[in-house]
């Protein structure tokens, strides 16, 4: 029996190729179909656990925000975060250096336990940290861009180099360019493709406002307010104009961020966390325990469970991060950890948390070298200098060769200081430290005043004392023995004095 076959008008190769287009546009629509279908999945499951992202960037202080206060600085996108959710004004980094801070973060110990105590150092390999407690409950754990937590076997994380090709225009030193977002785009698609259903912890870390600073295009340095730490001089008011300009564009990324989160579904059921490593790079910040180091911004966003507009006064530290995750991810909490969680702090249950926060810096190399322990509660900070008789020195002091920044910048202070008493005054107390230092914070934010040695305040500091000797003593803190807390070390003190 014969058949008849009709052919194509349009021949077979034409055939083909109308077929292969037609394949691809199914394809094609059904691509684009993904991040609704995989919204959709995730909106209708009621047990599902709540996804975890956190945006957080490299040496931002917390006075440099719109929504902390600053009138100066444009920080548009992170300032509706707090128009979002909940701004924290007491959140502390337990180490004002990039290691041990954010080997804090994944740990949830102290660096003394964990083995992370001076910057570019390693935890200890024997111990847990949040991509292991997170993915034992479910979840994706991925880290974007910047690590600088070590070795590797502990911190997990699955990595995505989201980094952002280098900028001619902008001559970088000590890092990189920023975080890529595209890249950050094609990991929430391929994520809401292949694995919808699959709760996502995700790490967001930017290079900014780490140095070297972004060229102003933004801001009039001679308008700027600068705080009362910082020495006036005209290449002052441009290194903070370029430090300024760092923080804008970051918070650009922050915007573009949060717009591809909405496009594939991750606001419903999301906790979004915007923070920073530690405070700014400026002298008596990073790489000391001043407020000005380790006092951090910290903003959570978490629609239908976090109050728009709210804002929470109780102290908490870094070390309450990996179990707040663990929490929420609604795991058990592992037996000795420092850090405990602060879920019900986010849910607005509760209103207190911290009586006291403790922090620790070791050094950084051999550019800084100078150790410090300390303590504050919600009105007095009391430190211990490890080793006082060294003068304090930082990158910011020692290193040249870039532009309008660090060394440049420190010169002219070094300079005025030589016919201005203020700033003279200034330089002594970045340089400086005594064995003990003791602030009011209710009167001296910026801890100027040491007031150790005041007769009137000797009850606070032997109170204090007290707190620090018992934290240090609790970590196996390995300077005790070392430091005039220790009872020997204390009573060739007092002979000495004698």
């Amino acid at each position: 029996m014969t058949q008849n076959i009709t052919r194509s008008p349009l021949g077979d190769a034409s055939r083909r190729s109308f077929l292969k287009r037609s394949v691809m546009g199914a394809l094609g629509a059904v691509s684009a179909m993904m991040p609704i279908a995989s919204l959709y999945a995730r909106k209708n499951n009621p047990n599902r656990q709540p996804n975890i992202i956190m945006y957080i960037s490299d040496d931002h202080g917390l006075d440099f925000l719109g929504c902390y206060g600053n009138k100066d600085i444009q920080t548009p996108n992170i300032d509706n975060l707090a128009k979002e959710g909940m701004l924290f004004k007491n959140m502390f980094a337990a180490s004002p250096t990039c290691a041990p801070s954010r080997s804090v973060l994944w740990t949830g110990l102290y660096p003394a336990r964990n083995g992370c105590m001076g910057n570019h150092t390693v935890c200890r390999d024997d111990i847990t940290s949040l991509p292991r407690y997170l993915g034992r409950l479910g979840y994706r754990v991925v880290l974007a861009n910047k690590s600088h937590a070590r070795p590797k076997k502990v911190f997990c994380f699955e990595y995505i180099d989201a980094r952002l090709p280098r900028n001619p225009a902008n001559p970088r030193k000590y890092r990189r360019e920023g975080l890529n977002i595209r890249a950050i785009d094609e990991f929430l698609a391929e994520h809401s493709r292949e694995q919808p259903n699959t709760p996502l912890c995700l790490i967001l870390a930017d290079n900014s406002p780490h140095v070297t600073w972004e060229p102003n295009k933004t801001y009039d340095p001679a308008k700027l307010r600068l705080p009362p730490y910082i020495v006036d001089t005209e290449l002052s008011r441009k290194a903070m104009a370029n430090y300024y300009q760092d923080i804008t564009t970051m918070d650009k990324r922050v915007g573009e961020t949060r717009t591809i989160l909405k496009k594939y579904g991750f606001e419903d059921n999301t906790l979004f966390i915007y923070t920073s490593d530690q405070g700014s790079e400026w002298p008596r910040s990073k790489w000391t325990v001043y407020d000005t180091g380790i006092h951090v911004p910290f903003i959570a966003v978490w629609p239908g469970k976090i109050k728009p507009r709210s804002v929470c006064d109780a102290m908490i530290s870094f070390i309450d991060i990996t179990p707040t995750f663990i929490d929420i991810a609604k795991g058990q909490q592992p037996e000795g950890l420092d850090g405990e969680s602060l879920l019900d702090v986010l849910l607005g249950k509760t209103k207190t948390f911290r009586e006291c926060i403790y922090a620790s810096h070791t050094r950084d190399g051999n550019m800084n070298v100078f150790p410090q322990r300390g303590v504050r509660d919600s009105r007095y900070k009391y430190i211990l200098n490890l080793r006082p008789e060294n003068t304090w020195t930082t990158h910011f002091t020692k290193v040249p060769g870039i532009p309008e920044s660090h060394k440049q910048v420190w010169d002219t202070w070094v300079e005025k200081a030589k016919t201005d008493p203020r700033a003279a005054k200034l330089l002594d107390i970045i340089e400086h430290h005594p064995a003990e230092e003791l602030y009011d914070l209710q009167t001296d934010p910026y801890e100027l005043n040491n007031i150790a040695g005041k007769s009137e305040a000797g009850s606070i500091l032997k109170k204090m004392q007290g707190r620090l000797k018992t934290w240090m003593t609790s970590q196996n803190d390995p300077a005790l023995k070392d430091s005039l807390l220790s009872s020997a070390r204390g009573k060739r003190r007092a002979e000495t004095a004698l």
